[in-house]
């Protein structure tokens, strides 16, 4: 695996497992899924780490459900349009509405 795509892995990754211990235990997990905690458990140990290679593999990221995901080209057009109209700014007078 490439550089670029075991480090895009290892983040899937750290990220799955973070979001694991920060969002729920893993027991509501494994209860939700109708499976035993230490299954749960031995998938992530034994599995996490491939699953999220093969996400970056297929170009596929890790997000939270309340995060959006927009296209690189739209994010640099809005910051490019920010810093253009930012740079006219000196002082907070110049954001005001007439």
């Amino acid at each position: 695996m490439s550089e670029a795509l075991d480090a895009r892995a290892h983040k899937i990754q750290t990220s799955i497992l973070q979001a694991v211990q920060r969002n729920s235990t893993q027991a509501a997990i494994a209860a939700s899924m109708g499976i035993s905690e230490s299954t749960l458990s031995r998938f992530l140990n034994d599995h996490a780490e491939r699953f999220a290679a093969v996400l970056a593999h297929a170009g596929l990221r890790v997000v939270g459900e309340n995060m959006r995901c927009l296209p690189t080209d739209y994010v640099d057009a809005l910051l490019l349009m920010a810093k253009q109209h930012l740079s006219t700014v000196q002082t907070v007078r110049h954001l005001e509405w007439d």
